[in-house]
């Protein structure tokens, strides 16, 4: 089973089909985000609805989330390669993803503030190697967005074309890109026989749900299962044009100057507390 639709979720009816989770959100602990752990949860509570934490190179968001019983958290993490392209790994226990973290990232990475580059010091090449050795669905995200986060053209390249193989699955619905990526990351989803999800890319709470991943599944792992396989159903609407400039500029940019702030810039840069206000 195959479904893609392009409208707003109907999250009462998805639930009857089974499993339903957002496959793609950050939390505070991701450098550009402020959305705290606990409303994440009890939003998704509400929502009726879990949610894969996927934090650009950290994994507190996953680990904190221990704290609330019975949390419907998925435990993943979204790295970015030295080379500017980002990868997801959705993992069936935390313990795996902490122990996998542990071993193989944290180990190379810098303290680094919020306006300076996210990536690790990791070629593509080694964290696949590194993904293929784990429990873990290793998935690409946004693959049609806007350069540099486009992931289409360095794969296409003849040096890279055998990393697609490790690909378990392919995000072919991402709220934060235009319905015109969102399409050709299905079509080659299609055209690779690969697995697919899809999932807001939320950085503020008002984003979770809007774009989730059903199948019939009565499990976490039925539904990563489920995701490998391609017998899924994707919905989800895009945000505007204006919507996503709006988001970025008082989110992702406010958090960006506030985090880049208290992460080293105070004593090098001082910016006027009304630009704080954003």
């Amino acid at each position: 089973m195959l479904r893609v639709d392009h409208e707003a979720p109907d999250l009462a009816a998805l639930r009857k089909e089974g499993f339903v989770a957002d496959m793609h959100f950050h939390t505070s602990y991701s450098h550009d985000c402020k959305t705290k752990v606990k409303d994440i949860i009890t939003k998704a509570r509400k929502l009726g609805i879990w949610v894969a934490f996927t934090d650009h190179n950290k994994i507190g968001g996953v680990i904190e989330a221990r704290k609330y019983k019975d949390a419907p958290v998925i435990p993943g993490v979204e790295l970015c390669s030295k080379e500017g392209k980002e990868v997801i790994a959705y993992f069936y226990k935390d313990a795996e993803l902490e122990r996998f973290f542990n071993k193989r990232i944290a180990p190379g990475l810098k303290d680094k503030n919020a306006l300076r580059s996210s990536r690790t010091p990791y070629k593509m090449r080694d964290l696949m190697l590194w993904l293929d050795e784990e429990r873990c669905i290793v998935h690409m995200p946004h693959p049609f967005a806007a350069q540099p986060r486009r992931a289409y053209l360095f794969f296409r390249r003849k040096k890279y074309r055998p990393l697609m193989e490790g690909f378990d699955s392919v995000e072919v619905f991402n709220g934060q890109v235009t319905r015109r990526a969102n399409l050709s990351a299905l079509g080659w989803a299609v055209q690779l026989g690969k697995g697919m999800a899809g999932g807001s890319d939320g950085h503020i709470l008002k984003s979770l749900g809007n774009g989730v991943t059903a199948s019939k599944a009565s499990s976490m792992k039925g539904h990563l299962d489920n995701i490998r396989r391609g017998h899924v159903h994707v919905v989800g609407t895009e945000q505007k044009q204006h919507e996503r400039a709006l988001s970025y500029a008082t989110g992702s940019v406010k958090v960006k100057i506030q985090k880049g702030v208290t992460g080293g810039l105070k004593k090098a840069v001082r910016l006027p507390k009304k630009a704080l206000r954003l």
